[in-house]
């Protein structure tokens, strides 16, 4: 071998060496004391259709943390830093201050029989040495923040072979074997976790003895929904499941004072061999009875006032379809209440109707308090409904940040609200807003607070739907949580290029389907009165774009909106939770003009627009946590609005548009698209000034977001989409969209963000690039480069700021 070979090789091996130990002491081996190793990863061999997750959750040791994929665990070094400048006897001498200092104040405020200010101190004094002793067990605020180090301990790895094994016979595998192996390099260990499933046992037979001949039939009429499945591998939380089925089908079908202990399984392993199991389910009668008793209500009394004390009279009574309602004074109307409450006499007890009646007369947003228990004494059993009525009005004032496509913008909110208006269990709001909606300008960016907001509304909302149906159907409908809103509202909002006012009205039917997580809007009918006071700078930019065939115009004269739409929402495993997968999605449908048209005097009125139109808008989002700290969250955003009236254009907030902190970040709010068009003015110069509209969006991002320490959290992200015109414009060439083009017109940006979570409120600094740039074509010339290559024009930049609150999607 020559003298370089030789020499190159001695110094890759250098490299590799020093590689090693810097990356060792960047995951803490350098705090290691004598005797000491560093865990740093674990691994499961032989999982195959196991889930992963759940054996990993098994870990009686865990690796410190690090940032995303990168050998470093910065948690070791902040426990560190704090460790050196631990001292609990600086928290112990602090102790000892405050309480000399605070006993001196509370001894002086009992001398002068100041109560409340006592009360203060105590309380005060209490926090304060509170915080003193969670220095002193669980360290300074660096520690807790921090990680210590997670030392390798061999009887940790035995810990986590037995609950492996263990779990692995709840799952069937009774004959699995599992061990553990250890790889040690620079005193930093990887263990591995090998499993040997064996083949599983298998349910071959179930067969259920009831003592009780009815609850026998009971359960035989839903042998179908049973969790203990013939033929499939026997697994211990299928029978935890189907005891609570039981116990479900029990406490639902009259069966008031059972319990679980009544359930029992016997599982037979041994009779019949080659791995196969017999499963029995047995319900057992009461001691020294032959059955179990069927509770039935002999009667239900609905107190509406039950914290009101005090008064010598009795309470009156009113009687509406068999329940007994009682109170000081009627507020309500019985027939009302009857639509949210699910208990009637000689039905049979259930539990889940109880919770429904609970859960529904809470919607209501008239009791603070609704207590449902049952009174067996005296041979009776009865329901009895204790209520509590919240103040009839109620003020309320919010202020705040918020932001939809720019920077964060102060507002005010403040209501009041009449409940029982009608004595229908009717609420009636009427609010205001005043608001800087954090919008830059719609021809310009370098004024983003130009868009202020402010008006009133009106609201009364009532809890049923308004329909010709009789009151079964409604009661019915009651678990629902049905209502139906009328509102109307006066609304201003004031740019710089505008001042627009909106006259509305609107009469909607709201649901929710709590048990799958879903609520549906059916905004019946949605008239706008909308007129624009436009700067005359403005007004000529928008007559230059109707030279040119652009009818944006249009969509600020004096007009008519009128709409019709349905919104679902379903939220799948409470979108957001950051322990296990959820989903989230939206969809709208709508339609514009058919109400109004049909008024044929004011349709035919030439001073005032009108606007037909279709549209439809799909919101998909997923969240899927990696682990406790990493979470892998995805978005889908599209839709579709087709204008098909005279005017062949959308109102103006019918529109879409893409860009901003919500959107595609790596492009200013409002400002991407549409298609390959490229705001290049006369003199070359990128000019990205005018808000851009357009009637079809597809816009999609992923985010990996990781905690890096305490409230401080950080995302990397990618961002892609685009929108485009239903029709050639020819003041923005490219701007339609095409089949065969639109997948190259897609725009692409990317970057990090750091994020602050103070549970209430969530600050966001997002820092995009622009990555592809579907630009291709100018009021000048034409822009043809390749697909990552940026236009080199003035003015046009590349890396984009934006400041956000709470999560983008």
């Amino acid at each position: 071998m020559s003298a370089p070979i030789i020499q190159r090789s001695f110094i890759h091996l250098a490299i590799l060496l020093t590689l090693s130990v810097v990356v060792s002491s960047c995951m803490g081996r350098r705090y290691l004391e004598d005797g000491e190793k560093l865990l740093v990863d674990q691994k499961l061999v032989g999982v195959k259709k196991l889930n992963t997750e759940e054996i990993q959750s098994l870990y009686a040791n865990e690796p410190n943390d690090k940032i995303l994929f990168i050998p470093w665990s910065p948690y070791v070094d902040l426990y560190q830093l704090g460790k050196k400048a631990y001292d609990s006897s600086k928290y112990e001498q602090r102790k000892i201050k405050f309480n000399k200092k605070y006993q001196q104040k509370i001894e002086k405020a009992i001398r002068k029989e100041k109560k409340k200010k006592e009360k203060r101190l105590r309380e005060k004094l209490g926090k304060k040495i509170a915080k003193q002793n969670r220095n002193i067990t669980e360290g300074n605020q660096a520690m807790r923040l921090g990680e210590p180090l997670a030392i390798y301990d061999s009887t940790l790895e035995e810990e986590t072979v037995y609950k492996i094994r263990q779990y692995l016979h709840s799952k069937g595998y009774f004959n699995a074997e599992v061990r553990h192996e250890k790889e040690e390099t620079f005193k930093l260990v990887t263990a591995t976790y090998i499993i040997e499933r064996q083949a599983p046992y298998i349910i071959d037979s179930i067969y259920y003895q009831v003592a009780d001949s009815l609850i026998n039939e009971l359960l035989a009429d839903q042998i179908s929904e049973s969790t203990i499945v013939k033929g499939e591998n026997y697994e211990q939380n299928n029978i935890t499941n189907e005891r609570e089925r039981i116990n479900e089908i029990m406490l639902n079908n009259g069966y008031y004072d059972f319990s679980r202990q009544y359930i029992r399984f016997k599982v037979d392993s041994s009779s019949l061999g080659d791995k196969k199991v017999i499963v029995g389910v047995h319900v057992d009668n009461p001691t020294d009875q032959t059955h179990h008793k069927v509770f039935r209500l002999d009667s239900i009394i609905f107190n509406t006032d039950a914290d009101i004390t005090g008064i010598s009279s009795p309470r009156q009574y009113n009687e509406y379809k068999g329940v007994t309602y009682q109170f000081y004074k009627r507020r309500y109307h019985e027939k009302i209440l009857d639509w949210r409450h699910f208990l009637y006499p000689d039905s049979v007890y259930s539990k889940a109707n109880t919770i429904e009646t609970q859960k529904q007369l809470s919607n209501l947003d008239i009791f603070k308090f609704i207590n449902i228990n049952y009174d067996t004494t005296g041979g009776q059993f009865i329901a009895n409904i204790f209520t509590s009525p919240l103040k009839k009005y109620q003020t309320s004032t919010e202020t705040g940040l918020s932001v939809s496509q720019g920077l964060p913008g102060p507002f005010i909110n403040a209501s009041i609200k009449n409940r029982n208006t009608f004595k229908g269990l009717e609420t009636t709001e009427l609010s205001g807003r005043v608001g800087f909606e954090g919008l830059t300008g719609a021809t310009e960016t370098d004024k983003p607070y130009s868009s202020l907001d402010y008006g009133a509304n009106l609201t009364l909302t009532f809890p049923q739907f308004i329909i010709p149906v009789g009151g079964n159907i409604k009661s019915q409908l009651g678990r629902y949580n049905p209502k139906t809103r009328l509102a109307f509202g006066l609304n201003y909002n004031s740019r710089i290029e505008y001042l627009r006012t909106n006259i509305t009205a609107a009469w909607a039917y709201t649901w929710q389907n709590y048990e799958k997580r879903r609520s549906y809007v059916l905004n019946l009918s949605e008239v706008n009165f909308i007129d624009s006071n436009l700067t005359n700078e403005y007004r000529e930019f928008l007559e230059d774009l109707e030279a040119q065939g652009n009818n944006l115009i249009k969509s600020f004269e004096p007009s008519f909106v009128s709409s019709t739409s349905f919104t679902a929402t379903y939220n799948i495993n409470e979108y957001g939770n950051k322990k296990s997968t959820s989903s989230y999605l939206r969809y709208k449908v709508e339609t514009g003009g058919n109400i109004i048209q049909s008024f044929d005097k004011l349709s035919l009125r030439s001073d005032v627009e009108f606007f037909k139109f279709a549209k439809i808008n799909v919101d998909f989002r997923r969240t899927y946590p990696l682990n406790s700290k990493i979470t892998l969250a995805y978005r889908i955003n599209t839709g579709v609005a087709l204008p098909y009236g005279d005017n062949q254009t959308l109102p103006y907030e019918k529109f879409y548009f893409a860009g901003g902190s919500n959107s595609v970040r790596a492009w200013e709010p409002r400002r991407l698209g549409p298609g390959s068009y490229l705001p290049v003015d006369s003199l070359g110069v990128y000019n990205n000034n005018i808000e851009q509209t357009g009637e079809v969006l597809l816009e999609g991002s992923v985010e990996f977001r990781h905690q890096l320490f305490g409230p401080i959290h950080g995302a990397m992200f990618i961002d892609m989409g685009n929108i485009w015109t239903i029709r050639e414009d020819s003041s923005r060439p490219g701007a339609n969209f095409e089949a065969d083009d639109f997948i190259k017109e897609i725009a692409v940006g990317a970057g990090y963000g750091v994020r602050v979570d103070f549970s209430f409120l969530i600050l966001r600094l997002d820092a995009a690039w622009k990555l592809i740039e579907p630009g291709r074509y100018s009021q000048t010339d034409s822009y043809e480069g390749q697909t990552f290559d940026l236009p080199d024009v003035p003015g046009y930049q590349r890396l984009v700021w934006n400041l956000g609150i709470g999560y983008p999607f």
